[in-house]
């Protein structure tokens, strides 16, 4: 039998792991660590993503036709220098404005195109956001979801911050979002809810995040028929449990662990974040290769099954389904252990949490057939 990492083993620990703090809800700039996809960087909006941005694009390339390549060789030596100045010589002023208006107009072509697919696919998603209406009534998204043949038994969602000026930006929105997702989880008959944000703003936020949940749900079921919830941080090992919205020591922000509380829950919500991905996978290297050097875990007994086990202890369980509220597939660091025969869902040219995409992301996983190699 291999011998199993404890879970408390100090080596497994977050390093430089900090005591939760409550942050200024709208204080928080975007992540400078995570670099986005181009076009989802494009479409994210604020201030630096207009119009006006894109038109003087255009009428800078338009304006610096003339200039010839002559001008850039000021700023590269050597062999760079040598061949921009073979290039400036080997054509003429006109063969030059020529392909440089080419490029122009081709540039202009793809923008009126990606232009008009923008508009379609947003029109596409207003008609959905009608044809889909929750009204803040659980019996309407039951009724969507009675008709699929199969639901995810586990869902996760990625989900990340606005800027502030936006609507729905900063941490405000980040819970709000959070807290429309459990309420459509809920509504569904879905057990298990992952909801991923690469700075980890959920997980320090667990007081407020709750306060959201259940303001939501007793708005979607009442204030006096609240389902019971769950709020987990796996890497810490803690559980926060909401029973009815009574106080109790768990609603004052201490944890509860118990088999009863957990047992009558509607739905258990697991915080993950860009700690949980590849961070714990290394650590866990690191862990095992410490073990082996003292002798207490032979080299034989790493096996898959045991890492499997390991990180499934550490992070949970694969999601079934993984949902992207975003304009393209942006997986922001996402534990790569746990999406091997995870079905994702996003809809493109999109960058709010709407119903549409998640009753449609769980269309999409009712009529998809999972294909499990030996």
């Amino acid at each position: 039998m291999p011998t199993m990492i404890k879970k408390d083993d100090k080596t497994m620990d977050p390093p430089n792991e900090k005591p939760h703090k409550k942050i200024e809800r709208d204080d928080i700039p975007e992540s400078s660590n995570h670099i986005p996809p181009p076009e989802a960087s494009v479409l994210r909006g604020g201030k630096m993503n207009s119009k006006t941005r894109a038109v003087k694009a255009v009428t800078s390339i338009i304006v610096d036709a003339d200039e010839k390549p002559q001008k850039l060789s000021n700023k590269v030596d050597g062999a760079e220098k040598q061949e921009i100045g073979h290039w400036s010589s080997s054509i003429g002023k006109f063969e030059y404005l020529f392909y440089k208006f080419l490029l122009v107009m081709l540039y202009i072509c793809f923008g009126l195109f990606r232009y008009g697919q923008y508009q379609y696919n947003k029109m596409k998603l207003r008609i959905f956001s009608i044809i889909y209406n929750h009204a803040y009534t659980p019996q309407l998204i039951r009724q969507d979801v009675v008709s699929l043949k199969k639901i995810p038994k586990r869902l996760a969602a990625i989900l990340e911050i606005k800027p502030v000026g936006d609507v729905g930006g900063g941490v405000t929105g980040l819970l709000n979002d959070a807290s429309e997702i459990v309420c459509w989880t809920v509504s569904a008959g879905i057990k298990h809810l992952v909801l991923y944000d690469y700075d980890g703003l959920l997980q320090r936020n667990v007081p407020e995040l709750r306060k959201e949940i259940h303001s939501n749900l007793a708005k979607y079921f009442g204030p006096s028929h609240v389902p019971n919830y769950a709020v987990k941080i796996p890497h810490s090992n803690k559980t926060f449990y909401n029973l009815d919205g009574i106080e109790s020591e768990a609603d004052s922000g201490d944890v509860v662990n118990g088999n009863e509380e957990g047992s009558r829950i509607a739905v258990e919500v697991s915080l993950l974040s860009n700690r949980d991905g590849r961070e714990t996978i290394v650590d866990l290297t690191k862990t095992m290769a410490e073990l082996c050097s003292i002798n207490e875990l032979s080299v034989s007994d790493i096996t898959m099954d045991l890492v499997d086990s390991e990180l499934k202890q550490l992070v949970g369980p694969e999601p079934d389904l993984l949902l992207y509220f975003g304009p393209s597939l942006d997986l922001q660091g996402f534990p790569p252990w746990h999406i091997r025969l995870t079905e994702f869902y996003w809809e493109r040219d999109n960058n709010e949490v709407i119903y549409s995409v998640f009753i449609r992301g769980l269309r999409q996983y009712a009529g998809c057939k999972v294909n499990v190699g030996k």
